[in-house]
């Protein structure tokens, strides 16, 4: 039996509402819109300005590493493709919507293919060492107050993820400068519509390197920039959990960063569009495991899905303007390429025209000498 190619795509879209709709009746919809009243005004305004905060950095982040490879856009032309493509990643999986950068850069403003992939992969590397400066913090501030209580597994469980980002990224790094052909002979046991892609991504990503390499400065600037992307995560995740629940106090701050960062981990690999489930389940398990605070998961899911609900919030208000705007010049391009097609055609049918009523007066000046000359 034969699958439609549609069916993968079914089955994917089918869990994700299977477990959005779990999510929302295990937290309970009256839990949810409880939360978003105890924010108030005040916090929900403080969370959308961090949030543009983190839009904003983001933008700059990928002005830098395009600026690498001798692209230099303003931050508007760049904000647009970014937060469109987030809001539709929220809809499909394996962050798709990146091809929203890539086709934007490319029609907009003449960025090859090559360039704007190789800037994307290098960002999320520069992420993950983001992601790493973080940690390393969050262990530094909490490694003491954990010594001795039967939290300490937290420490171990942050050791242990620490090392696994650590010893992949490392070796992904290692495998790819030293042992690049190693890396093609991976990649040519993948089917060949995807061998291509993968190569040309790969090949991409070399060249990005090898600029960013020469570039010290503006790697050490990515990868801060990385890394306050990550806090901020973080910091609105505290504000979340302050709100909904009161208890949780400044000291508690390193705790939630830590779950914010094993949470947003997810979204450089989602399963599910927009890593549904996963961002929760990844906080709750940081959460639940937090000293002083027995909650239910219960009580830890409504923080990480207040925080996915008020994000996706923002990110469908900018990212559906941004979309529409790209839209529109899209409309506005084809429009010009239209009228400039039917101004041509139009110049040519009057050329045709004129050509066509001296050619008919040649004619009657002739069939008229002709007749002349029959009668003479």
């Amino acid at each position: 039996m034969t699958l439609n190619k549609k069916t993968p795509t079914i089955i994917i879209y089918s869990i994700t509402v299977i477990v959005l709709i779990s999510l929302i009746f295990f937290i309970k919809p009256e839990n949810i819109i409880l939360s978003l009243v105890r924010l108030g005004v005040p916090g929900l305004f403080l969370l959308v300005l961090l949030y543009i905060i983190d839009l904003i950095v983001r933008v700059f982040r990928w002005s830098l590493l395009l600026q690498v490879q001798g692209v230099n856009l303003p931050l508007k032309t760049l904000a647009i493709p970014v937060v469109s493509a987030l809001a539709v990643n929220l809809f499909l999986p394996a962050r798709t919507g990146e091809t929203i950068r890539i086709f934007s850069l490319k029609r907009n403003n003449k960025v090859s293919y090559s360039d704007t992939i190789s800037s994307i992969v290098i960002e999320q590397i520069l992420s993950v060492f983001g992601l790493l400066i973080v940690i390393i913090g969050i262990l530094f501030l909490i490694g003491e107050s954990l010594q001795g209580t039967e939290n300490s597994n937290i420490i171990q469980q942050l050791v242990l993820l620490l090392f696994v980002i650590s010893v992949i990224t490392l070796l992904g790094l290692w495998l790819a400068i030293i042992k690049p052909e190693l890396i093609k002979k991976i990649l040519y046991l993948f089917p060949s519509f995807l061998e291509e892609r993968l190569l040309s991504m790969y090949k991409s990503f070399q060249t990005g390197l090898k600029d960013l390499k020469s570039s010290p400065s503006i790697l050490s600037l990515g990868i801060l920039t990385s890394a306050s992307i990550w806090v901020i995560e973080g910091i609105m995740l505290f504000i979340i959990a302050v709100g909904v629940f009161p208890t949780y106090g400044l000291i508690d701050l390193p705790y939630v960063i830590a779950a914010s960062c094993v949470g947003n981990i997810t979204f450089i690999l989602p399963i599910l569009p927009g890593a549904i489930g996963q961002y929760e389940v990844a906080i709750g398990i940081i959460l639940v495991s937090a000293p002083g605070y027995s909650f239910v998961q219960q009580g830890a899911f409504l923080i990480a899905f207040t925080d996915r609900l008020i994000k996706s919030a923002i990110l469908l208000i900018l990212g559906g303007y941004a979309t529409l705007n790209l839209g529109g010049s899209e409309l506005l391009r084809l429009k010009k390429d239209i009228y400039s097609t039917t101004t041509d055609q139009n110049d040519s049918n009057k050329d045709i025209g004129e050509n066509n009523k001296s050619e008919i007066l040649e004619l009657q000046v002739k069939n008229k000498k002709t007749l002349l000359d029959e009668n003479y």
